[in-house]
């Protein structure tokens, strides 16, 4: 069997449908990722809509990625709902094509909003001229071309056509989306560390300091270790959709690539999984946000 092959030319017994317990439990936890993600996040986007004292630059960032993770359980956990319950496991359906496009355009919204938070968090913690330099024009520059690029990226898998091509386009898409942006936001994380133990060294050495300062350092510290729990959750939820695209692509028997299909129906459960924890993270760790959350429930 050539690299060439089409589908036809497969034996009738290289399939990647799924049993029916897989179908039960995908469906099933599907739905409750669903109604974490969507209520999860609307509540972060309410918070920051209804209090005033959110709506600041680095919040802007996570708005966006709220907004991304809230698509997630609006749309995409319905989606896979309705694929697993259809089993279509193809590649070359109609259904599933527009299904991978919007996988494509989250995942790339996600990442990237990640991305953005991270770099403004390091702006805040080593630069002296932070507002100067993240400018509320800025910051609308970067949301938009975030949110364009997701949408021109996704639009790439509508060119593929050959089902045996798709394991290069996820693999790329994985590099891409995943891998750099997550090295971005590793280097950012260790700046921000080594910048704010020595921060905290020069503030301990003073004789006299200002506990504003002292108050603004604490807040970006904890900011920063928020944002890196977030990451380290990012990076176990994708493992396994990383770890399904390589095995894809470097499969040669077009048989074993087949079937692994039936796979990245729990690999895309994992990823949307992310989606559902990040809102509880944040409420969690951050007392304001909390507070603001109550504040935005009470107003409706």
């Amino acid at each position: 069997m050539n690299i060439g092959a089409t589908p036809v030319d497969l034996p009738t017994d290289c399939s990647g449908a799924l049993a029916s317990t897989e179908i039960v439990v995908l469906s099933t936890m599907n739905i409750i990722l669903g109604l974490f993600s969507a209520s999860g996040n609307a509540l972060i986007l309410a918070a920051i809509y209804k209090v005033p004292t959110q709506r600041t630059v680095s919040n802007m960032f996570i708005a966006s990625m709220s907004v991304a993770d809230f698509s997630v359980g609006l749309l995409m956990n319905p989606l896979w709902v309705a694929k697993s319950i259809l089993n279509i496991w193809k590649s070359d359906n109609k259904l599933s094509t527009v299904i991978e496009v919007f996988t494509m355009q989250t995942i790339v919204a996600t990442t990237f909003s990640l991305c953005a938070v991270s770099v403004d968090r390091y702006i805040a913690v080593t630069k002296m001229r932070y507002h100067e330099i993240m400018t509320w024009k800025r910051v609308r520059i970067i949301i938009v071309f975030i949110w364009v690029f997701s949408i021109f990226f996704a639009s790439l898998r509508l060119f593929i056509t050959d089902p045996f091509q798709l394991p290069k386009l996820w693999l790329a898409a994985t590099v891409i989306t995943v891998i750099i942006p997550l090295t971005l936001i590793s280097i950012c994380y260790y700046l921000i560390f080594k910048a704010a133990r020595l921060q905290i060294r020069i503030i301990s050495s003073q004789k006299t300091f200002n506990p504003d300062e002292v108050i603004v350092q604490v807040k970006n510290r904890k900011a920063a270790c928020t944002i890196g729990i977030i990451v380290g959750v990012f990076t176990i939820c994708w493992s396994p959709s990383l770890v399904i695209s390589l095995f894809q692509f470097f499969t040669s028997d077009l048989c074993r690539k087949t079937r692994i299909n039936g796979y990245w129906f729990w690999g895309a459960l994992a990823e949307f999984s992310n989606s559902a924890f990040n809102p509880f993270i944040y409420c969690m760790r951050s007392r304001e946000f909390r507070k603001a959350v109550k504040r935005a429930i009470t107003c409706h």
